[in-house]
């Protein structure tokens, strides 16, 4: 891991304001179906197809501010594209969280990005029920589109009205409020399945050791394969990569103290701390055996996200983006105020 230093005099003038980002920052509360006429140019006609996009579209209940834009609730947006013309769609999902907290016109719900409900901690002690947002990641695998979001399991939309169907749970291979990680990655040539494409995803269960349960799914949308492990520590893991032959997880230098979180006093990834000065592990799984797990150390960093990666003969190769720290969600902080500038790149 490397840290790239970059000289201020090669920044180009900024093509945008403060203002312009913290925009992005408000709800979305109206949920629209038109076909898109304000057109530049012209659309080709032999496009065809839908683009599906999933993010948090609502950051107020009833003007009741949420801490973070990562507790939103999920808003589908669909575009449509056929015959030279684009039709636009978008609907909130219809998790059981936000119907009730829009009949109830209050925040019910604890967020893990700091959202806590209304009445200080003694409203919020002892609360563990996770709100399942829906508001990550949208996927369409075996005929179905499934809105995800990583502590808990899928919802499942129509594609075509984005009406909410229901929760996902794979024929009963998930089983209530099991996670299912909203960054799956696509092998397109399984060597498990004769060179048939599958669907790879993950799940963790922290604690003072960690499970990593691996999940593969055939082009019909049926778990095929899933497999456990136990991994030391506590994992705060978001993304993961695979090769033909290998899951690859960055576990982040981080602790967890749960005292602040069962008292009321603050959310869940309010009390996750990074640690400097303890390494970043990387765990290498095999796809295909129970057996020969690997973890590997580097210098301390976080990773949200990966680009890629491949086998080269003998090796793993991996892109990916590390920040010197996590950035830390602070109590009393108002993201509509962030300044971007001086956030570290």
């Amino acid at each position: 891991m490397q840290t790239l230093k970059t000289e201020e005099n090669l920044s180009p003038e900024k093509s945008y304001t403060r203002e312009d980002w913290q925009g992005g920052y408000k709800s979305l509360t109206q949920e629209y179906d038109y076909w898109i006429d304000d057109v530049e140019g012209q659309i080709p006609p032999e496009l065809q197809g839908t683009l599906f996009r999933n993010g948090p579209g609502l950051l107020d209940i009833n003007g009741q501010s949420i801490h973070h834009p990562f507790d939103g609730d999920g808003m589908i947006s669909r575009i449509s594209f056929a015959n030279g013309r684009a039709h636009f769609r978008n609907r909130f999902i219809r998790t059981e969280g936000y119907l009730a907290e829009q009949k109830a016109g209050k925040i019910l719900h604890r967020g893990v990005f700091g959202t806590q409900k209304p009445g200080g901690w003694l409203a919020n002690i002892f609360d563990f029920k996770i709100k399942n947002i829906a508001n990550t990641n949208v996927i369409y695998w075996g005929g179905k589109l499934l809105a995800l979001w990583e502590a808990a399991e899928p919802h499942q939309l129509d594609p075509n009205t984005l009406e909410t169907l229901g929760k996902e749970y794979f024929d009963g291979v998930l089983s209530t409020g099991e996670a299912f990680s909203a960054h799956p990655r696509f092998d397109p040539s399984c060597n498990q399945d004769g060179g048939a494409p599958c669907l790879v995803n993950f799940s963790i269960k922290p604690g003072l050791s960690t499970t990593i349960t691996i999940f593969e799914l055939n082009p019909e949308g049926k778990v095929v394969r899933k497999h456990a492990h136990s991994v030391p520590g506590f994992c705060f893991i978001h993304d993961f990569v695979i090769t033909p032959n290998y899951c690859i997880f960055f576990q982040n230098p981080v602790t967890f103290n749960p005292i602040p979180l069962a008292l009321g006093i603050r959310a869940a990834g309010e009390c996750i701390k990074f640690q400097p000065n303890q390494p970043t592990q990387i765990i290498v799984i095999p796809r295909h055996t129970q057996t020969g797990i690997k973890i590997l150390e580097t210098q301390a960093g976080f990773v949200f996200h990966h680009a890629n990666a491949f086998e080269v003969d003998n090796e793993i190769v991996i892109d990916s983006i590390c920040y010197e720290t996590l950035p830390e969600v602070e109590p009393e902080s108002d993201f509509r105020q962030v300044n971007f500038e001086a956030i570290s790149p």
